[in-house]
């Protein structure tokens, strides 16, 4: 016997309108004179989306299709960069004769941040000694990757706008970045887009504003927000971003509807299983069939079989049910003093073709299907032992729009009566591949300054990936403390324990984006020449389950929030009295935002934010 169970859905009338509606009744008036650009800086292909208000409250989000060096229009650009004699070659302009710098993104990581079959892969190998011979750094080649693309940006919108309007817009930029991304990572793009002059500013309109997504998110919001007349109370949905070279995955549940509010319900995870680990399988075929023969072709080659034949022809098209062999023009460099035909193993070189079978082609998935079958399956067994109602999943990025990654899903995941959602890819407003930087510019509208109180799309809360805290002294306890830790307190005279934890996150806890997490904390001083010019707090990291009382070899240093104290006078602070005498206590808090697998960071002293200017984030 069947239970019918009623639930809300937004209603059809819900659109950009409300939400523009919203942010002018919230912000301080200057909503019309800021201009909101997403930069989606991929492993493989990069985009860029943009709009102003009045773009936005028409729904008509504008993506670059124009590049230069291309000879079509391309919703994305090559995340590749070519150096010849003091000049930089990137994206389409790359010779098809060279070989040229990519992957470049993955080496703003640490080693010990990607797998050890990632960081010994030969692109990755090559790309680290291709920098050393540069004498580049990973943040260099990105900061003239970044350069480059931003200057095409500003002309393709000047091109679109009048020039004297958009050199008057406030700018506020919104980089995606992986969600497995740390914080030094973040800081690292941050770094970049500093030295591609994105931040410089600019006499008519002042400074840029620069702020960050993590890649799931922002193509949450385009994605379900192209669906939102569709989505129901409690019903949650898995994004698989797949691009070219990670897979993210993050469940969201769906909250309120007016406005429409989404949950992080499941940690976000991900992995190196994008695109191009198929296109390197499928190099591998090649070589394996060409044999010696392979040897003879160039870069540029080897660039127009990836390129022309296999991503163009087959790897975007490809289905395992068209049992048609597929055709893959070999130039004629590698037969040379060699036989253009061999039908005597499979698969038949016939005519300086190989002809591949569909199940040749097949095999090429397989490896990275059963990485992302493995990533989307724990995002739905994480969801479901929370008791939650998962309804789809939906396919982002450029490998998110593979006609065969969707039929996989949809046949994996059908007895589960769970929707595989793969949006139209003919057109940059809804297309798989933009809905990163469509969602990025999303976000610069909801989040930025003076960011909306009610919108009609947004992320509620998300769950921290890690504890965060602080070390402290606390009065000592015989019963709790280590004799190691105790010392004299010179200020109040009171016996502590020092290097114990105060942990304000905890690993798995949801924090409402309304109110994210703040804690008080306070300095002892005697006199005014104790309050330094600067103040700092060393943030501690655990990726225990259960973080300990007292710092140990499980937690870590991540960060150091250094923030200044000028004008704050030790005659404006209240007496406080010890065993020593008088002292005075400076009371402060630092608020913490989850974002990814970053945080973002601010300290109030005062009842006051401390301005950008005058706190600062280390990272170690």
């Amino acid at each position: 016997m069947s239970t019918m169970r009623s639930r809300s859905k937004a209603s059809d009338g819900f659109d950009f309108q409300d939400l523009i509606q919203s942010l002018r009744e919230t912000r301080d008036g200057d909503l019309d004179d800021r201009l909101v650009i997403g930069l989606d800086f991929g492993t493989t292909f990069s985009g860029v989306s943009w709009a102003t208000v009045d773009d936005f409250e028409r729904n008509k989000i504008q993506t670059i299709t124009s590049w230069p060096g291309a000879y079509r229009q391309e919703s994305k650009a090559p995340t590749r960069l070519f150096y010849e004699h003091g000049k930089i070659f990137w994206g389409y302009e790359v010779p098809d004769d060279v070989e040229p710098i990519q992957w470049f993104k993955l080496l703003l990581l640490r080693d010990e941040d990607l797998s050890s079959e990632v960081r010994s892969n030969d692109l990755i190998v090559r790309a680290r000694k291709m920098l050393q011979d540069e004498n580049k750094t990973a943040v260099d080649c990105t900061a003239d990757y970044l350069k480059a693309l931003w200057a095409h940006t500003l002309k393709s919108i000047k091109s679109a706008r009048n020039d004297f309007i958009v050199s008057n817009l406030v700018f506020h930029v919104v980089i995606t970045i992986p969600a497995i991304w740390k914080d030094y990572a973040r800081e690292a793009m941050k770094e970049a887009a500093r030295k591609a002059g994105i931040l410089q500013r600019r006499s008519s309109a002042g400074e840029t504003i620069l702020t960050f997504v993590p890649e799931p998110e922002a193509a949450g919001l385009a994605s379900l927000g192209l669906r939102r007349r569709q989505l129901g109370t409690g019903e949650v949905y898995v994004i698989c971003d797949a691009g070219g070279g990670t897979v993210d995955v993050i469940s969201y549940r769906v909250g309120e509807l007016k406005p429409i509010t989404l949950h992080e319900a499941v940690v976000g995870t991900g992995g190196f299983c994008g695109g191009i680990f198929v296109d390197e399988q499928f190099s591998r075929i090649c070589k394996a069939r060409l044999g010696r023969r392979w040897s003879k072709l160039n870069p540029g080659h080897i660039k127009h079989i990836m390129d022309s034949e296999w991503e163009t022809k087959i790897k975007t098209r490809y289905h395992p049910d068209n049992k048609r062999s597929n055709i893959v023009e070999i130039p004629d460099e590698a037969f040379r003093g060699a036989d253009r035909n061999d039908t005597e193993r499979e698969p038949h070189i016939i005519n300086g073709s190989i002809h591949f079978s569909s199940s040749d082609i097949q095999k090429t998935f397989t490896e990275v299907f059963a990485k992302i079958d493995k990533l989307l399956d724990g995002q739905i067994k994480s969801a479901r032992d929370k008791g939650l109602s998962v309804k789809g999943i939906v396919l982002v990025g450029g490998f998110g729009t593979s006609p065969y990654l969707s039929q996989h899903l949809e046949g994996r995941y059908k007895y589960q009566n769970l929707k595989v959602i793969q949006s139209d890819d003919t057109s940059p407003n809804t297309s798989p591949r933009t809905a990163i930087c469509r969602g990025a510019v999303f976000k610069g509208f909801i989040d930025g300054p003076g960011g909306a109180a009610h919108s009609t799309l947004s992320i509620g809360s998300t769950i921290a990936r890690q504890s965060l805290g602080v070390t402290m002294s606390q009065e000592f306890d015989e019963e709790v403390h280590h004799t190691k830790d105790k010392y004299r307190d010179r200020v109040t005279g009171i016996w502590m324990a020092r290097n114990q934890m105060r942990w304000y996150l905890y690993k798995g806890q949801d924090v409402s984006k309304a109110d994210p997490i703040r804690h008080s904390f306070y300095r002892s001083y005697n006199d005014d020449d104790e309050i330094k010019s600067t103040t700092s707090d060393t943030i501690y990291q655990c990726d225990s389950e259960n973080p300990p009382a007292q710092l140990n070899d499980t937690v870590t240093g991540m960060c150091k929030v250094s923030w200044s104290t000028k004008g704050i006078h030790y005659d404006d602070l209240e007496y406080q009295f010890g065993k020593n005498g008088p002292y005075k206590d400076l009371y402060y808090e630092i608020e913490v935002r989850p974002s990814g697998a970053s945080n973002d960071f601010a300290v109030y002293c005062q009842g006051k934010k401390v301005g950008s200017n005058n706190s600062r984030v280390a990272y170690e």
